[in-house]
């Protein structure tokens, strides 16, 4: 998910600082990055200043289906986005559009390190495996290239 070594210049991700605080390469741009779990693309972005650190995910989990469809399916989904939308705080929620989201937006007011980025990221995925696991029997989601062309937290 993050690249290291020889893949960091490429990237734009430097190498750790000392205090093992997240640094760019290209200060004033929040590092942007990607990844998949199960078939649903996640995409995140990063931002740390020494005494301030911000961290949004994103991922659009598919469409509602439509009761013309399945009314059940609809029926059914609906009703685990509203228990996930209860565990999670509201982060499982409908967009405008019908599309079920998962977003995550973290403020720490200390620098973000590899190992926070790493750790909050597999928490949000790890707190929503047991929706993300029933939805997939019910929804698609999108194509890889429609999450990457909205930015992370924003409905």
């Amino acid at each position: 998910m993050i690249a290291t070594g020889e893949g960091a210049g490429r990237a734009g991700i430097g190498q750790p600082d000392p205090d093992h605080h997240l640094v760019r390469r290209s200060q004033g741009r929040p590092l942007a990055f990607t990844f998949s779990f199960r078939g649903v693309l996640f995409a995140g972005q990063a931002e740390s200043t020494y005494d301030r650190s911000r961290l949004r995910l994103r991922a659009d989990l598919g469409p509602l289906p439509y009761t013309a469809e399945s009314s059940a399916k609809r029926t059914n989904a609906l009703a685990i986005v509203g228990a996930a939308s209860r565990a999670l705080g509201g982060r499982m929620r409908l967009s405008p559009d019908q599309h079920i989201l998962l977003l995550e937006e973290l403020g720490f007011d200390i620098p973000l390190t590899p190992r926070d980025l790493m750790a909050n990221t597999v928490r949000l995925v790890l707190e929503a495996k047991p929706y993300l696991d029933l939805l997939s029997l019910l929804v698609q989601p999108p194509e890889a290239k429609s999450i990457l062309l909205s930015a992370p937290g924003r409905a």
